[in-house]
């Protein structure tokens, strides 16, 4: 076997929360998205009951699932708090003009700071506690 991509699927109470986060404050673009009724979105539609969406970035890409949705599909999640015991490692190409731009408008959980294996990193979380790590190549 060999693996061809692996991309996360997380689990939010809001999908549009979620959207905001990764495409308003990250840069993703929103890919796609399903309503409630099972109807296929090729843009984000503030009216819309959205109940999953898929982001991308480059060759970077996060699925959001809202926990009535996951937890129908999968009920072992269905009681499961959001963000997870886990951390999202995202590399990004201007940790310092992101951390300037976001600093205000996210939770701030350590950093930035530059780590011994000579990464610089702000770790800060989504909306539903997923705690994401921002980084980039020390001195890039």
């Amino acid at each position: 076997m060999s693996a061809v991509s692996l991309t996360p699927n997380l689990m939010v109470e809001n999908v549009h929360r979620a959207a905001a986060f990764w495409c308003g404050l990250l840069g993703f673009t929103f890919r796609m998205g399903v309503d409630s009724a099972r109807g296929f979105h090729q843009a984000l539609d503030p009216g819309a009951d959205l109940v999953y969406a898929q982001f991308v970035s480059g060759s970077c890409e996060v699925m959001v699932q809202r926990r009535d949705s996951l937890g129908g599909e999968l009920p072992l999640l269905a009681g499961r708090p959001t963000g997870g015991a886990f951390t999202l490692y995202l590399q990004v190409d201007d940790l310092e003009a992101l951390h300037a731009r976001l600093k205000d408008a996210v939770t701030t959980v350590k950093g930035p700071e530059t780590a011994f294996y000579g990464m610089r990193e702000w770790y800060v979380t989504d909306p539903d506690g997923t705690v994401v790590c921002l980084a980039q190549p020390a001195g890039a």
